[in-house]
């Protein structure tokens, strides 16, 4: 399973705080919790391109995270446990434009 999240970080952030949520995803597969159920993970920064800041079908997403587990049950293992949901809650939530997220899970 492939999962691939996307959000807008509210103008007005403090790069600190930005950083600080890029370093909890990336904590993610690392936790001895997490680990063994990710096969892969990538994470990535809109480069503010200008046909990504002018598109016709809005500006692009802030960040993308992207991971690939194994199976459904893995995803879901991952997406409710604590770890997670402690980035989410303490990490992306308080500085995200709200609605702006944009996500999906499919086979790979």
């Amino acid at each position: 399973v492939k999962h691939i999240v996307m959000f807008t970080v509210q103008d007005d952030v403090p790069n600190e705080k930005v950083e600080a949520l890029k370093d909890g995803l990336l904590s993610l597969p690392k936790s001895k919790a997490l680990e063994a159920l990710f096969l892969d993970y990538e994470l990535g920064t809109d480069l503010k391109l200008v046909g990504g800041q002018t598109h016709p079908s809005g500006k692009n997403r802030s960040i993308v995270w992207i991971a690939s587990f194994a199976n459904v049950e893995d995803y879901e293992t991952y997406n409710d446990s604590d770890e997670h949901v402690h980035v989410v809650t303490n990490l992306i939530k308080p500085i995200t434009v709200p609605g702006s997220r944009a996500a999906i899970q499919y086979e790979i």
